[in-house]
């Protein structure tokens, strides 16, 4: 946790980036680096009927935080991106706030 779905990317480009941008979302986080968790989501993006590869989707299901932290998360996971896949034309990053007592680890909330 947090939790980073990745659409319209490509495999090894998400593989990269839970390498490079781990440890620079965990300081922003003040978390643990272990605790990130990047999925590569398969997807197809469409505009009026035409498979479009120029938009990166990035999904981030973490607990609450401040303004702050995500415009700096969102700034670092912006350039990561644009530096690991650059024929990306928009990226879209999407904070999704978590409530602590409906997520379970192992069987046990937070």
């Amino acid at each position: 946790m947090p939790h980073i779905k990745l659409y319209g990317i490509p495999e090894r480009v998400v593989a990269e980036l839970s390498i490079e941008l781990v440890d620079t979302l965990a300081d922003i986080c003040q978390a643990n680096a272990e605790a990130f968790v990047f999925d590569c989501v398969s997807s197809k993006t469409f505009r009026r009927g035409s498979n479009v590869n120029d938009v990166a989707q990035v999904e981030v299901l973490w607990f609450a935080k401040d303004p702050e932290t995500h415009h700096r998360a969102e700034k670092a996971i912006r350039e990561a991106l644009y530096d690991a896949y650059p024929e990306i034309e928009h990226t879209i990053v999407m904070f999704r706030e978590l409530v602590p007592s409906t997520y379970y680890k192992d069987g046990k909330h937070y």
